[in-house]
């Protein structure tokens, strides 16, 4: 056999080899995946996971897996405290060179359903640390077609918010303290209740202790008779159909919040749950204590309200504290904007403007 030709044959057969090499790593890759991921969900203390499948490529190297899902037990509502359809995790092949774990992520279909906290007691997370094993930073974090409903557990009927079509990205987050180089970034756009249109934006150090955030939210066109489930649960009320829109501003400096809310109200009336005496009486005194009731300290000429509220407790955990920021500044914009339909005056009360409203975050 001429050299070139014996050359050509060794070619082949390792080209033959490699592939084999490939094919088998491939293969064996599907139930590691699977493995791997049953090992990491019966790892997870007060979480029990589920999943339909897992999947490992190298070329790029990704990582994912379909239908998850992560229920808490003893929670008062059925669905899962979150589920996805499908969540894809890729390592960067230049940090893993360098010894560095950096990945980005892609979720669809993720829904989160969280509940309203026994009274006196704060809505509670699994910690990052627990969810993700690694040392890992994750760079990019991009869902879509995302959910969230929000149950109030110990209210009667039992209402819910639900905000669906979100769409938000997630930027420089660690699982470990140590590999926090830079502020945390979270972007969101989604709608609430199927009409009124919400968005987010926030900085953060995930890890600060007292809490340290800054950020804005906005509220379009939403309709406030949407929210009476919640409100008759509470006042035996209702709300006729309105447009409300709210802006917010808020930033907490080692747990010291300061915020400003600008809410505005359009159309919308207190009216009766329904044509009984009783409930005609409920409504009518309701008004009037609207009528009488005095302007939120931190009211500023503008009609804007100044807030406040101390974030300092050390078992406070990010993400649910922003969410009651926001929360809570939405049920002050809505209670005041109702309050401004009915009131005597719409100047400033006399309260002084550099007197915040306590936003109640913890309570």
């Amino acid at each position: 056999m001429h050299p070139p030709a014996r050359k050509l044959r060794w070619w082949v057969l390792g080209l033959g080899a490699v592939s084999l090499l490939v094919v088998g790593a491939l293969a064996a890759a599907q139930p590691v995946a699977r493995w791997q991921t049953r090992r990491w969900m019966r790892g997870l203390r007060g979480i029990q996971g589920e999943f339909l499948d897992a999947r490992l490529g190298f070329f790029p190297l990704v990582y994912g897996v379909t239908h998850l899902k992560l229920s808490q037990p003893g929670r008062q509502t059925p669905e899962p405290l979150l589920y996805a359809d499908d969540i894809s995790l890729q390592l960067l092949w230049g940090p893993l060179l360098r010894g560095h774990l950096v990945a980005r992520v892609q979720a669809r279909g993720v829904k989160v359903v969280l509940e309203q906290p026994t009274p006196g007691t704060p809505t509670r997370l699994p910690d990052l640390s627990t969810l993700v094993p690694l040392r890992i930073l994750l760079d990019r974090v991009q869902a879509k077609q995302g959910e969230v409903l929000y149950v109030w557990v110990h209210q009667k009927y039992r209402p819910t918010m639900w905000f669906h079509d979100i769409e938000a990205t997630l930027e420089n987050v660690a699982s470990r303290p140590q590999l926090q180089s830079a502020e945390m970034t979270l972007a969101a756009t989604g709608i609430i209740q199927q009409r009124g249109r919400m968005s987010v934006v926030v900085q953060a150090d995930p890890y600060a202790m007292p809490l340290s955030f800054r950020g804005q939210a906005s509220l379009d066109g939403f309709d406030v008779s949407q929210m009476n489930t919640l409100i008759d649960s509470q006042k035996g009320l209702k709300l006729s159909p309105g447009v409300f829109s709210m802006r917010m501003t808020f930033e907490s400096k080692a747990g010291r919040l300061n915020g400003r809310v600008e809410p505005l109200l359009q159309g919308s009336k207190v009216v009766a749950q329904d044509e009984t005496p009783g409930s005609t009486v409920t409504a009518i005194l309701g008004r009037i204590s609207m009528v009488v009731a005095p302007q939120p300290d931190g009211t500023t000429a503008s009609g804007a309200i100044l807030v406040h509220d101390e974030l300092i407790e050390p078992d406070r955990q990010l993400l649910p504290s922003m969410e009651k920021v926001v929360e809570n500044g939405f049920l002050l914009g809505l209670q005041e904007s109702l309050r401004r339909v009915y009131a005597l005056s719409t100047g400033t009360s006399g309260h002084p403007a550099d007197k915040p409203t306590e936003l109640h975050t913890g309570k």
